[in-house]
């Protein structure tokens, strides 16, 4: 941007000063003190001039001052009244005396009946030499036989014209044929001059052309048309061209189909009332398809524009309005941009230090490192864009801050590394944008943008996966990509050498995300994730975003809350802490496996995610248990892992402790409570379990339970050292099983296993496995080698045998053995209820 804004300035200021240094300078005053001596030629040469009169120098003299010096080698009174001139020499003399003007010719024909002075042949024209000490040396001058002052001056203007014809009633003067002038390495020509001393104006018909020196570099100024009105001290040049070349800038061009250069005045008035100038530019305008070009063949256009001058010629401020565009097309290089109005402004030496853009801005660049190497993307946009300069050196600046508002946009991206998928991108919008650069190698660097109301960044990493998110607050921080002065064998990081990336990013205030992992590469299918918290930070070392404050996560499956939740997107793992909720919607089964049914909730104060696997663990807090729940039924534990894909749940008593060993406490840490069968005309059946770990596989609809449990229902209590909950299916809409509710469905069996002991009201039994059948209520009890399974009953002692049936529906005990395998007996015995 920096370099387009320098580019932009280029010529249009030193053409304008050239062109009022050549135009204004010596044609208009040159014409204009001619007509002022030609207007009293008559009476200064004498009516009654009747004969050839040889070699006279006449001088007037008003108040010790001379006027103006006239030398001729002849004079010749024609016939027919016209009096005609050889080898003339008029010689006009400034106000102070200080400056000498000389108009000179082979022959000159003065028609005093007509009024008209008309030069024959060659006529040339010396402007602005210092003036002669004395009388006698003014004289000499015009005479020709020395310099004025005795030497040549640098500054003086040399002017070659021919057939110049001056109309003493119209007080004008005219000439068709080419005009030549030159000063200071300064050339030029055109083609007819006209001046009318009513009008001040005077005309440079066609063909203007002037060529000479910029500091060291070749200019070159057309014109099809120009003229200088002196009373308005104002220059006005027709399709004006103006063109520098040389090896330092190289090639630079400057159109415009009408350009007016403002003279400044130094504050005196002539005799005449005009204001004088004082020879520099006040302000240059331009309209009509103003063109700039550089040497490289950037473009800048606008309909009008508009340059204000300083006195030490040098500009200050600088405007470009109706549809402003730029066009930069090279090999390494391509940008384009458009605004409605463009501003400038300069330092003391003329460098830009501001420039504001505005209406409908926008401008976009790309460059690359080699021909061969990938585009690296920069873009720009809003209603208005301020940039502003820090100097350089000594002859430029460079770029220090861009401030974008009004619906405002930047982006900035990288080409991919050899080898790597694709190029990343890092987009931002805002109410207003402020980008801080940095300078390395002699350019700009982006360091920092800020951003403030409505603020969305657009992340999109180098595998194709896009973060979109919005808030009112942007603080994103951007460092070189490596690739500055590294081997030639490192070719990946040659290519995208001098680029920025993205270090971290904070986005405040009610932030939204939305998260689209990259396509699949089997399917196609694009997973997709929702955020919202009050703040987020985006960590690109470690790509890590972490949201804090009334933090929601959610996908299609599932919805997380926590107080803060670290998401490490290029591995897919999630750490949230902080009164931790989650919920998982279920899926159907069958051919429709689309969401419904019970969603399944936990709570705990930290969890742990991986989006590969489908893997959650979520951990209890300071004396509190994780907690998970579908329906009614729920498991409580120091920590659960929820694996959703596999929709298996493994409740732990406690996290590993030193050393890798559980930290198990008690057979209560986990506890699990099965609900089913509630609806019109069911039994409710809740059976509630105690242990240190439970694993439940939902295609086995199996709660495996160790460390020591205790199963608890409405038909008794079982203790022992491990269980197994066998889950029916839970009936579906129409009253059928099949639904695939994780904790769907009522209590099916029991198996508990080892030092089993069973409370029911009146009896205490003993043994080593159990099998618990919920929906008649009986209690299977067998013991191990040489300790049968046996009942204590308060009122009748104790039963004993192989196996041990007790029926919590009718408190009956069925005992059943058989000895040494020999003929089974069965005794049953009825205790009395309490």
């Amino acid at each position: 941007m920096a370099n387009s804004v320098e580019r932009l300035r280029v010529g249009l200021l030193v053409g304008a000063g050239l062109l009022v240094l050549v135009v204004a300078a010596f044609l208009g005053y040159a014409h204009y003190r001619a007509h002022r001596f030609v207007q009293g030629l008559p009476g200064r040469l004498g009516m009654d001039i009747r004969q050839e009169t040889n070699a006279f120098t006449y001088s007037q003299t008003v108040e010790g001052r001379t006027i103006f010096t006239i030398h001729a080698a002849k004079a010749v009174q024609r016939n027919d009244n016209k009096v005609t001139l050889h080898d003339v020499a008029i010689v006009l003399y400034g106000r102070g005396g200080d400056r000498a003007d000389k108009i000179s010719g082979d022959e000159f024909e003065y028609d005093p009946g007509a009024q008209v002075m008309r030069a024959v042949g060659e006529v040339q024209i010396d402007l602005a030499a210092p003036a002669a000490a004395d009388a006698k040396g003014k004289m000499d001058y015009a005479a020709g036989k020395t310099g004025a002052g005795g030497a040549a001056s640098a500054r003086m203007i040399h002017v070659k014209t021919r057939g110049l014809v001056f109309a003493q009633k119209l007080g004008e003067a005219a000439t068709q044929e080419e005009i030549e002038f030159s000063s200071g390495g300064v050339t030029g020509h055109a083609k007819g001059a006209e001046y009318s001393s009513d009008t001040g104006v005077l005309e440079l018909e066609s063909a203007v052309e002037m060529t000479g020196l910029d500091g060291w570099q070749p200019v070159a100024l057309t014109a099809n048309h120009a003229e200088l009105d002196r009373n308005k001290n104002l220059v006005t040049l027709a399709h004006a061209r103006y063109r520098a070349t040389g090896e330092v800038k190289g090639a630079r061009t400057v159109e415009a189909e009408m350009v007016r250069v403002h003279l400044r005045t130094d504050g005196t008035s002539g005799t005449d009332g005009v204001k004088r100038t004082d020879g520099t530019v006040e302000r240059v305008e331009g309209e009509g398809g103003v063109r700039l070009i550089d040497a490289v063949g950037a473009e800048v256009t606008a309909a009008r524009g508009q340059v204000e001058m300083s006195g030490s010629n040098q500009p200050k401020t600088m405007l470009l309005t109706g549809g402003v565009r730029l066009v930069d097309q090279e090999a390494l290089r391509e940008a384009q941009g458009q605004a409605g109005e463009a501003r400038a402004g300069f330092d003391t030496r003329g460098r830009v230090e501001q420039v504001v853009l505005t209406n409908a801005v926008q401008v976009q660049e790309r460059v690359r490192a080699t021909a061969s190497a990938g585009w690296s993307e920069r873009e720009v946009a809003g209603q208005r864009v301020e940039l502003s300069m820090v100097p350089e050196g000594t002859k430029q600046t460079i770029l220090h801050e861009v401030r974008a508002s009004g619906g405002a946009r930047m982006m900035a991206s990288i080409p991919a590394k050899t080898g790597a998928k694709g190029g990343g991108s890092n987009a931002m919008r805002g109410d207003v944008l402020t980008a801080e650069f940095g300078e390395r190698d002699g350019k700009a660097e982006l360091r920092k943008v800020d951003g403030a109301g409505h603020t969305v960044l657009r992340r999109v990493s180098e595998a194709g996966a896009e973060d979109v998110s919005s808030g009112k607050t942007l603080t994103a921080l951007f460092r070189g990509v490596a690739g500055t002065g590294v081997k030639a064998a490192d070719a990946a990081s040659k290519e995208v050498a001098g680029r920025v990336e993205l270090v971290t990013a904070v986005q405040d205030g009610g932030v939204k995300i939305v998260h689209k992992g990259a396509a699949d590469a089997t399917t196609g299918a694009v997973a997709e994730e929702e955020a919202s918290a009050k703040t987020a930070a985006y960590d690109a070392g470690v790509d890590e975003v972490t949201l804090t404050g009334g933090v929601q996560v959610s996908d299609a499956g599932s919805v997380l809350w926590a107080d803060k939740v670290v998401a490490r997107r290029g591995v897919g793992e999630a750490t949230a802490t902080g009164a931790v909720k989650a919920s998982y919607l279920e899926v159907r089964t069958g051919a429709a496996k689309s969401p419904g049914g019970e969603p399944v909730h936990l709570t705990a104060a930290r969890a742990e995610m991986a989006k590969a696997t489908g893997v959650a663990t979520f951990f209890g807090g300071e004396g509190r248990k994780a907690r998970m729940w579908q329906g009614a039924s729920q498991v409580e534990a120091p920590e659960i892992v929820f694996e959703q894909k596999a929709r298996r749940v493994v409740a732990r008593s406690a996290e590993t402790g030193a050393g890798g060993a559980a930290a198990k406490t008690g057979p209560e840490e986990v506890r699990a409570v099965f609900v089913g069968g509630a609806g019109a005309g069911k039994k409710v059946s809740v059976v509630r379990v105690d242990s240190r770990e439970m694993t439940y596989v939902d295609e086995a609809r199996r709660a495996d339970f160790s460390g020591g449990v205790k199963v608890q229902s409405t038909d008794g209590t079982m203790e022992g050292t491990a269980a197994q909950v066998f889950l029916k299916a839970a009936a579906g809409a129409a009253g059928q099983a099949g639904s695939s509710a994780l904790f769907g469905g009522s209590v099916d069996k029991v198996v508990a296993t080892g030092g089993i002991v069973i409370q029911q009201p009146g009896h205490k039994a003993t043994g080593e496995k159990v099998v618990y059948t919920a929906g008649d209520g009986m209690f299977v009890l067998t013991g191990g080698p040489g300790a049968p399974p046996k009942v204590v009953d308060a009122e009748r002692g104790t039963l004993s045998g192989d196996t041990l049936r007790l029926h919590a529906g009718d408190n009956s005990v069925v005992v059943l053995s058989d000895a040494a395998g020999k003929q089974r007996v069965d005794t049953e015995t009825q205790v009395k209820k309490r």
